[in-house]
């Protein structure tokens, strides 16, 4: 018998196919694996925003073709959708696209950021739209608002929106 998370991630496959191309967008290609200023000390980003949380193995300097990172994304962002979908209880019964946006937020601030925030309490809460205004409070990096963060939570919100 499949398992919850089973079944969830089967679930999430048209969300998944909603938020690559969404991420591809808003990560931009990097084909080669290094320290970007706005991560914190340490991690290394490569392809389409992965990062050493996402496969530790991968060394700075590391090249990878854009063929190679877009094979690599829709299972690396079915691992943040399952993520997310452990702490919102009624994922399953969400729309695509917010189930999309949710992933996409996870992707860029990471499970345990996303898991506490406001927006997630608010999803829980069965107040989708006012989480999916939520993830605009989310636009620092190193304690500064960036510009793209700001775009980026204004696609991610009216991505959500579709949905409700």
């Amino acid at each position: 018998m499949a398992t919850r998370t089973q079944k969830g991630a089967a679930l999430s496959v048209a969300a998944i196919a909603i938020a690559t191309p969404f991420v591809m967008l808003w990560e931009g290609y990097a084909p080669v694996a290094r320290h970007e200023a706005v991560d914190p000390p340490g991690v290394i980003t490569w392809c389409f925003g992965r990062t050493n949380y996402d496969d530790p193995t991968v060394r700075a300097g590391t090249r990878f073709t854009k063929d190679e990172c877009a094979a690599m994304l829709p299972a690396t962002l079915e691992k943040y959708a399952v993520q997310v979908r452990g702490c919102v209880p009624q994922w399953d019964g969400l729309p695509d696209s917010v189930k999309a946006a949710l992933t996409s937020f996870t992707y860029n601030l990471g499970a345990g950021t996303v898991c506490r925030s406001s927006a997630v309490k608010l999803v829980n809460a069965g107040n989708i739209k006012a989480a999916c205004q939520a993830m605009m409070l989310y636009t620092r990096a190193n304690g500064q608002v960036l510009r793209g963060l700001i775009n980026r939570r204004t696609a991610e919100r009216n991505l959500c929106l579709k949905g409700v």
